[in-house]
C-alpha cells in the first residue's frame, strides 16, 4: 500500500473504507489529522466511530446499535462507581471556584501585597510575592481537593 502522503483521494477513500463525498466532510473537521500516516487515520476514524456502518444492512444497524448500548452501559458504570462526573455538576463547581479564586486575588493583591512590601527593596518585594503566591497555591490545592471530592459526592445522588 503506497504511502499516505503519495496517495490520491480515492485510495485513502478506499483504504479508510469510506466515500470520497464523506472523506471531504471529514477534512473539514477540527480535529483532522493534518499529515497524518494511514494508520494514525484509520485509528482517527476508529476513535471516534467513525465509518461503521459501511453497507446500511439491517444487520450492520443492529451491530451498531448494540455497540452504542454497550457503551452507554459502560458510561453508566463509570459513574456509578464514581469515575465519571456530570457536566452540569463541573461547570458549576468550576464557576464557584473561579469566584473563590478571584476573592482570593483580589484580597492577596489589593489588601495585603501593599502592607507586606511597603518599605522593602525589590528583592525583599520579590520574596515576599513568592510568599504570596505560596499562599494562593496551598488554597487552590485545598479547593480543588474539596471540588473533586463534592463532584464526584454531587454526581453519584443525582442518579
Amino acid at each position: 500500500m503506497p504511502e499516505r502522503d503519495t496517495m490520491t483521494q480515492d485510495a485513502l477513500a478506499r483504504a479508510l473504507k469510506i466515500s470520497k463525498p464523506t472523506l471531504r466532510e471529514w477534512q473539514k473537521r477540527d480535529d483532522w489529522p493534518t499529515g497524518a500516516t494511514l494508520e494514525q487515520l484509520i485509528a482517527w476514524r476508529d476513535e471516534r466511530g467513525l465509518g461503521r456502518i459501511k453497507d446500511g444492512s439491517l444487520g450492520a444497524l443492529k451491530a451498531e446499535l448494540m455497540r452504542r448500548d454497550i457503551e452507554l452501559r459502560d458510561l453508566k458504570l463509570g459513574r456509578e462507581r464514581g469515575n465519571v462526573v456530570e457536566r452540569e455538576v463541573v461547570q458549576d463547581m468550576l464557576q464557584l471556584l473561579s469566584q473563590k479564586l478571584d476573592l482570593l486575588l483580589r484580597l492577596k493583591l489589593e489588601v495585603e501585597l501593599g502592607p507586606r512590601v511597603a518599605g522593602k527593596s525589590a528583592a525583599e518585594a520579590n520574596v515576599e510575592g513568592g510568599l504570596i503566591l505560596d499562599e494562593i497555591r496551598e488554597v487552590i490545592a485545598g479547593n480543588l481537593a474539596r471540588f473533586e471530592t463534592e463532584a464526584i459526592r454531587k454526581s453519584a445522588t443525582e442518579d
